[in-house]
């Protein structure tokens, strides 16, 4: 915990930089230093070992089923750890930390304006659904960094090229599949403002309220699409919804509501950011009582790096625009806190470590 601050201070204080022009280097260097933060890490995350176990066990077989209905595993990802069997996990590991970093300096440079910089690194680094989480979740995050890749072809109307770039993310990470429909979302020309925020907040309650016939029809077509593998995921997350003090779900409206109504100011391609934005926000009541729906939201909140910066400045009123700006920096520093305490993740996140404190390279 005390590294990853450590690393988030310097890297959001070099943002700032950026936004004078004597120092055109500092986005470039904030990347560099994530880059070698997430590509030496070792044993950080709950999936780390297990990701090392299956490069292991999947080399050690000279011929894998691919067609196995039971195997959760990609052909993609299997065939990558195949790739990089003569260089060992930690070659892997560094090519694609160097492959997301490069995919987040892109989307940056095109999306945010270079003055904001800072705050998207801000929640890049300190809000958990971003570089914490996805240092252990390695498959989906390879899967959304590839989704993240077909928005301008989604925005262009090339349907096509953007189903295809979504379906490839699938060969690493089946989930992406359910994302086909945002393909043709660039096609969709309403502009939301007041009216989007009603019809926002009455979707929001609907799912919250009738959460348990939403996921029922979303199991079943999960199936439909070949997915049902995932369905441990219902088991693992089926339970009493745990809303707490309610505090977070207002937050969310809150938020959602704004994306929804300051849509109508944005350009079409940043207004598709923030339609997608504000589709992640429906996800989050059935994400409250299941973990898959929570790993759904992570493809469609990769656009709050661009739209939440982008929201702020939108804000006429300055007052206004300050108490966004330091009311999602501090429900995203809360949520930081409370990640790095919780039971599930304490262990495995607390501590960073690197891949020099293995005694063979892996």
């Amino acid at each position: 915990m005390v590294a990853t601050i450590i690393i988030g201070i310097i890297c959001v204080i070099l943002a700032y930089f950026a936004r004078f022009k004597q120092f055109p280097w500092a986005l470039p260097a904030v990347m560099l230093i994530l880059f070698v933060f997430l590509a030496i890490r070792y044993e950080w995350g709950n999936d780390y070992q297990q990701y090392i176990d299956k490069f292991t066990i999947y080399n050690s077989i000279n011929r894998f089923d691919y067609s196995d209905p039971e195997e959760r595993w990609e052909v993609g990802w299997i065939l990558l750890y195949r790739l990089f069997k003569p260089l060992g996990f930690f070659s892997l590991v560094i090519v694609l930390t160097a492959f997301e970093i490069g995919v987040y300096y892109w989307f940056i440079k095109k999306y945010v304006p270079r003055e904001w910089y800072w705050f998207t690194i801000f929640l890049y680094v300190f809000n958990p659904n971003f570089m914490i989480t996805q240092a252990s979740m390695m498959r989906q995050t390879l899967a959304m960094c590839i989704v993240l890749l077909s928005i301008p072809y989604i925005f262009r109307k090339r349907f096509i090229v953007a189903a295809l770039i979504i379906f490839f993310s699938s060969l690493f990470h089946s989930s992406a599949k359910i994302l086909l429909p945002l393909a043709f979302l660039g096609y969709v020309n309403l502009r939301l403002g007041k009216r989007g925020v009603i019809i926002g907040i009455s979707l929001f309650l609907a799912v919250l309220l009738f959460r348990s016939i939403a996921m029922r029809m979303i199991e079943d077509t999960l199936s439909s699409v070949g997915l049902s593998k995932y369905a441990y995921y219902f088991e693992e997350g089926k339970g009493a919804p745990k809303l707490g003090s309610g505090i977070g779900i207002v937050y969310q409206i809150i938020i959602m509501c704004m994306i929804l109504y300051y849509e109508k100011r944005q350009d079409r391609e940043m207004g598709l950011l923030y339609k997608i934005t504000a589709i992640s926000f429906l996800i989050t009541p059935l994400s409250i009582v299941n973990q898959l729906f929570a790993r759904l939201a992570y493809y469609l909140q990769l656009p709050m790096l661009a739209s939440y910066p982008s929201l702020v400045r939108s804000i006429d009123n300055k007052i206004v625009s300050v108490g966004i700006l330091l009311l999602i920096m501090a429900f995203t520093l809360y949520d930081f806190q409370v990640f790095f305490y919780s039971s599930i993740y304490h262990d495995s996140f607390f501590t960073y470590h690197t891949i020099f404190e293995s005694f063979v390279w892996r």
